[in-house]
């Protein structure tokens, strides 16, 4: 019974990343580019496709959003994110200001870019990078 309900369970896991391999295979080449570039040594648990938007969760609990063109929209999670995702403008303020800290959590929308560092500081920019709130706890 033990060895049925392993063998269960590891055919599951392999079925759900099979999905996910498969799912992989359906994102835009610039959110593939993007996972394998900085992502890479990352497994991927679950890809949600949507009509306008791909969510991609990784097993670390990292979850990357993208719009129907494979620019990310949202990262979230407990590890550093990228900032060579983020506008350059905004990337060189965080690089300068907050050398001690990282993002851990970035959205974009059509008014601008909401950042939150490990810290717990939020910052609000604009689209075009500059900074327009600081919520900062220091």
């Amino acid at each position: 019974m033990k060895k049925l309900i392993l063998t269960g369970a590891f055919t599951l896991l392999l079925a759900s990343f099979g999905r996910a391999q498969e799912n992989f295979d359906k994102l835009p080449e610039n959110a593939k580019e993007i996972i394998e570039t900085n992502y890479a040594s990352h497994e991927i648990e679950k890809i949600d496709i949507d009509d306008d938007s791909y969510e991609v969760k990784f097993e670390n609990d990292t979850k990357i959003d993208f719009d129907k063109e494979g620019n990310p929209t949202e990262i979230k999670g407990d590890e550093k994110v990228p900032y060579d995702l983020l506008p350059e403008k905004m990337s060189y303020f965080l690089k300068n200001k907050y050398k001690n800290d990282y993002v851990d959590e970035w959205k974009m929308n059509e008014d601008g870019h909401k950042i939150e560092m490990k810290s717990g500081a939020e910052l609000v920019f604009d689209k075009d990078g500059n900074l327009l709130q600081n919520k900062s706890l220091k």
